[in-house]
């Protein structure tokens, strides 16, 4: 259960004002507007996915 809530958790951490977004975006010399789907798809959409992964295996095999 422990990484189930890890999974959902890290998912929903990326928001545009994070301090790591911030600073990527920094050194990358890049702008919120060119960025920002390419961080989203990464950090949100992918866990996203492996959460639902997750959770699916863990009830078909009973892990829960």
């Amino acid at each position: 259960m422990h990484r189930v809530a890890t999974i959902a958790a890290g998912g929903m951490d990326t928001l545009p004002h994070s301090g790591a977004v911030i600073t990527l975006l920094a050194i990358c010399g890049l702008t919120h507007r060119q960025s920002y789907p390419n961080i989203a798809m990464v950090t949100i959409v992918v866990p996203m996915f492996t959460l639902v992964a997750v959770i699916t295996l863990g009830t078909l095999f009973g892990s829960f």
